[in-house]
């Protein structure tokens, strides 16, 4: 059986942003990368929003032979199909309506360095064809121009997508996908990973409070982390990286606790995960109660600034009743009163 946790790793990647893992998973997807790297093969980095696959891509580069050029990203999501040829190809002057100079477009760009074609899925199959010719025979015409111009690039693609799937429903080229995934990195979801949630929340406040301008603000309480590390996140660590924030501006001390804890709006509290399942019906019955009426305090405590009243009210039960659930949680209520009135209490 895997270790449930392996050695933490901090790898510097671009910009000052670091790969941040200790999970069994994420550490195989490290080993991928070392080994991908240093070869010249076209990479497929796939996963779900947010899982960090600008990162993977950008980690592959740097430790190319490639690396010390800068990488050429595009984000196929963000450019409207009249303006696709423009950006991949570039376009000489007297092209088309508005073209008053020559524009060396991303494939010019990439010569000698790494090519990042983000969500390639959404191209269109117009574009695929044209892109799967250019990485035959690296050779390419500006819009409007008649040089043939070479082009020596990597190409990493990304994509939160099942490729295979849409080649077969016939919106994705199957010769393109061979293409883009002669190596092919799958990154795993944070639900799947959550020993790192604790690193990676550290790491975030550590990173974001003096940018934050919030510099007191250095510890997580072990009922936040609890909270964090029990949150399936659809959003992933990008997700879990703007929530930090947010609980950052909100805490008005040094600790960040539940209460400074806001999930994005509309999200339905979770059931049972797989590993609650596996108890016996007893246990599994009290640990996904007990997940329940922790999120649905924090909740309403939230909804009514910490008011036991509003929330015995609300939810049809004593005020007794709510403060004995509050006790089991070792929830205070203090701490989801507006910001306003507890800096006054504070003071006075």
């Amino acid at each position: 059986m895997p270790p449930l946790t392996a050695e933490p790793v901090q790898i510097e990647v671009h910009g000052g942003r670091l790969l941040v893992t200790q999970s069994p998973a994420m550490h195989r997807v490290w080993e991928v990368v070392q080994r991908v790297a240093p070869r010249e093969a076209s990479v497929l980095v796939s996963g779900e929003t947010g899982t960090g696959k600008e990162l993977i891509a950008r980690l592959i580069h740097k430790l190319s032979s490639r690396g010390a050029g800068e990488l050429v990203a595009v984000d196929c999501n963000a450019v409207p199909p009249t303006l696709l040829d423009s950006e991949l190809f570039g376009h000489e002057r007297g092209a088309f309506t508005g073209a008053d100079g020559v524009r060396a477009g991303v494939f010019e760009l990439a010569n000698g360095t790494t090519l990042l074609l983000d969500e390639i899925a959404n191209l269109p199959l117009e574009a695929q064809a044209k892109l799967l010719r250019v990485l035959q025979e690296r050779e390419f015409r500006r819009l409007g121009g008649r040089k043939l111009i070479r082009s020596d690039f990597r190409l990493i693609t990304a994509t939160n997508a099942d490729l295979a799937a849409r080649a077969r429903a016939g919106s994705f080229r199957e010769d393109l996908l061979h293409r883009v995934s002669v190596f092919h990195i799958q990154l795993p979801p944070l639900r799947e990973r959550r020993e790192d949630i604790p690193l990676l929340v550290t790491y975030f406040v550590s990173q974001k409070r003096l940018w934050l301008k919030r510099p007191s603000v250095c510890r997580v309480s072990h009922e936040a982390l609890d909270l964090l590390t029990s949150h399936d996140w659809p959003g992933n660590v990008r997700e879990l990286e703007n929530t930090v924030e947010t609980a950052i501006i909100e805490c008005p001390g040094d600790t960040i606790e539940p209460a400074h804890i806001l999930f994005r709006a509309g999200q339905a509290p979770q059931g049972p995960s797989g590993e609650e399942l596996d108890f016996p019906y007893g246990h599994a019955r009290a640990r996904v109660l007990a997940s329940f009426e922790r999120l649905y305090l924090l909740a309403q405590l939230r909804r009514n600034g910490g008011s036991v009243k509003g929330v015995a009210a609300h939810a049809r039960i004593s005020a007794k009743h709510v403060r004995a659930l509050m006790k089991r949680h070792g929830i205070d209520r203090r701490e989801f009163r507006p910001i306003a009135a507890r800096r006054h209490l504070s003071v006075g």
